[in-house]
């Protein structure tokens, strides 16, 4: 009988360890990405061909999204940003995806695949600077008219949290 509650102890004991090991190396990782707390313009090569900005390509609010075609949970978070473009498309969303492939042709290829239907724009270091060279993919920028950094989310975006700040954005 005392075998089996030291057992049972040892295993909370691990798991409330192994929690706050977990608690305090996510603490530490987001304390070493450098976020900007506005959006300096930056051009990139649009993966369809051509040249574009943030300047140009902002909105009323704006997402910028740093993704990959081999990242699993840039895959993963696209119907969401989907949802997000009809949604508030219409009322002043723009959605900027920059792109981490090694190549343009691969970044187009992936662009066609998963019918994306915002500008996508090839990385380059000026544009991750811009962003903070977080090192890690995806990672959401929700960013008001006036350039300001108002919300920034790594790996798949908390939709609730996105979704709450672009209604607040947006004036709804």
């Amino acid at each position: 009988m005392r075998s089996s509650t030291y057992k049972i102890l040892a295993w909370v004991g691990a798991i409330i360890f192994l929690g706050f090991a977990f608690y305090a190396f996510e603490a530490k990782s987001r304390q070493r990405l450098n976020y900007p707390e506005t959006v300096v313009n930056f051009t990139a090569d649009d993966v369809m061909g051509g040249k574009s900005d943030y300047a140009s390509e902002k909105g009323t609010a704006t997402l910028i999204v740093l993704t990959a075609s081999w990242c699993p949970s840039c895959r993963a978070e696209l119907p969401i940003l989907k949802q997000f473009n009809e949604e508030f498309g219409p009322k002043g969303l723009k959605i900027l995806m920059i792109d981490e492939d090694d190549s343009k042709k691969v970044a187009r290829k992936y662009k066609r695949s998963m019918d994306i239907p915002w500008t996508m724009l090839h990385w380059n270091y000026d544009a991750l600077k811009a962003l903070g060279s977080p090192g890690v993919i995806p990672v959401s920028y929700v960013v008001d008219k006036d350039d300001k950094v108002q919300h920034v989310d790594v790996g798949v975006l908390n939709e609730l949290r996105v979704r709450h700040e672009l209604k607040r954005l947006l004036g709804q």
